[in-house]
């Protein structure tokens, strides 16, 4: 879980990419370090790096899985996969992007299927995510959350909490979700509501959602 301090999706990905900075510099683990780093580029003191030079690293690393190391039936893998577009034509651009694709060996292509990376390492692993794959995707869930007007949103997935599964959240594909599972008027009674509880948050009732994510609905 975050910090107290860390209440929204934009404050979340700054404290996720602190991390792998303080790593870098010597000071995993060390929380006034990264602290700093999370201020320094919440206050835009600090930039992180840009998409050109995780090209770079990846082609300093050759043809080998992002994931594994693995030099053998290497394919393209999607960090978030594209079928989370929604129907913003803006977020399939960003999602079918190089942005968003590394290698993979077809071990962890198909062990980690129609996950995100965080969704696939999960909470317990997620200091294990490796560096130019974290970089990517919080690179990419920035554009993705900014793209949507949500970047200051507190609980995108409406679960109950903010974490990292709200990192990578397409406000028109959970919207599209919701519906499917008769969650946009039941206010969380079936299918979906059991799914985000056994996960251990509270299914909100979409009317009592901001206003102006209620406008996407008629996207979805």
């Amino acid at each position: 879980m975050p910090p107290k301090h860390v209440q929204t999706v934009r404050q979340l990905i700054y404290c996720q990419y602190a991390e792998p900075i303080a790593k870098a510099a010597g000071f995993e683990r060390n929380y006034g370090f990264i602290t700093s780093r999370y201020k320094k580029l919440l206050s835009g003191e600090m930039k992180w790096s840009s998409s050109l030079r995780d090209h770079i690293k990846e082609l300093e690393k050759g043809s080998v899985c992002a994931y594994c190391g693995s030099t053998v039936g290497l394919l393209a893998d999607h960090i978030i996969p594209v079928s989370r577009a929604g129907v913003d034509p803006r977020i399939t651009k960003l999602l079918e992007s190089a942005d968003n694709c590394v290698c993979a060996c077809r071990k962890c292509n198909s062990s980690k299927g129609d996950k995100d990376a965080f969704e696939w390492f999960g909470q317990e692993r997620v200091g294990e995510i490796p560096k130019l794959v974290l970089s990517k995707f919080l690179k990419l869930a920035y554009d993705i959350h900014e793209t949507q007007g949500t970047l200051d949103l507190k609980d995108p997935n409406m679960d109950g909490v903010l974490d990292i599964y709200d990192l990578d959240v397409v406000i028109t594909h959970l919207i599209s979700k919701m519906s499917e599972y008769g969650q946009w008027e039941g206010g969380g009674n079936g299918a979906w509501g059991s799914r985000i509880r056994a996960r251990g948050g509270v299914c909100r009732d979409w009317r009592r959602y901001p206003a102006e994510l209620c406008v996407l609905r008629k996207q979805a």
